[in-house]
């Protein structure tokens, strides 16, 4: 009788098995997928389709046991401008892509091409020849030299692999600025490091920074930019919003007031302008206060 019991305990849990099976080559199998937009696409515009074919989907495969990163990765690779957030499961047998279309955000040249890449460093657009690039108001920002990638010879749909990026982007879209407003204000940006003048004793004390200039003249140095960057990038912008009223006062507030010593607009449109965070933190400076130093053309 236990034997007996115990067979049909077999059976009816094999026959669990057997139709569990059935279920996911059947209920279970992807049928249909479709594209879910986050924003407003306007280079994928109309493209859904081979989007998806894109995307290599095993249709008839169970939705319970497929993995979506395979899927990812080649809908990410061979549409430069698609982000997909995420693959949604939709019971029994559907996927929605979630996804947003990327923006031009970065010029980079390399190799005497221009690399057009969003604020990810993934390759949107290839110029062979970097000439062809025509940097503007409403292009994207050239960054001139100082970027170290690792993988300079990329193509269309991969990512730059940056040793020292910093998210300036989200930086300032944090501080309120879109991404037609940083194309507006910044012409140029450059990477670098530089002697830390705060240990002047100490050679291998040195410390990164990122030059902007701007359309209107004056350049921004956000030096260890790594560090409190959304700090950094608004008290950039407080000082681009003030600068001015510097005008008719003194350079040097410890001088008399004289030609030579007095600001005029002019001065300040060429000026260049550090910004750092103070080392050590205290009550008058908590972790992560800046400061800003402006520096005359005369003295940069």
């Amino acid at each position: 009788m236990k034997r007996k019991g115990l067979w049909i305990s077999l059976g009816a849990i094999g026959a669990l098995v057997v139709i569990f099976i059935i279920l996911c080559f059947t209920l279970f199998s992807l049928s249909s997928v479709s594209i879910n937009w986050r924003n407003k696409p306007i280079a994928l515009a109309g493209s859904e389709q081979e989007i998806i074919e894109s995307g290599k989907f095993g249709y008839g495969k169970s939705v319970l046991f497929s993995g979506k990163q395979n899927y990812i990765a080649s809908l990410e690779k061979a549409n430069s401008y698609l982000k997909v957030i995420n693959i949604e499961t939709v019971f029994p047998n559907r996927y929605v892509v979630h996804c947003m279309e990327r923006q031009q955000v970065y010029a980079i040249p390399l190799n005497e091409r221009m690399y057009i890449c969003d604020d990810e460093f993934k390759v949107l657009e290839i110029y062979e020849d970097a000439s062809e690039f025509v940097s503007g108001q409403d292009k994207p920002t050239l960054i001139e030299k100082g970027l170290r990638v690792e993988n300079s010879l990329a193509e269309k749909g991969e990512f730059l692999k940056v040793a020292n990026k910093v998210d300036l982007f989200s930086a300032f879209i944090e501080n309120n600025q879109s991404l037609p407003d940083q194309q507006a204000l910044i012409k140029t940006m450059e990477f670098g490091q530089r002697p830390d003048p705060n240990f002047p004793d100490d050679e291998k004390m040195t410390q990164t920074f990122v030059k902007l200039s701007l359309y209107d003249g004056q350049t921004y140095i956000l030096l260890n930019p790594e560090k409190f960057t959304k700090q950094k990038v608004a008290k950039m912008m407080g000082v681009y919003s003030s600068i001015f009223s510097l005008v008719g006062s003194a350079i040097d507030p410890d001088q008399p007031l004289t030609e030579d010593n007095t600001w005029t607009a002019e001065k300040l449109r060429t000026s260049v302008i550090e910004i750092n965070n103070y080392y050590v933190a205290s009550e008058e400076h908590p972790l992560g206060d800046c400061y800003s130093r402006i520096i005359p053309p005369q003295n940069t």
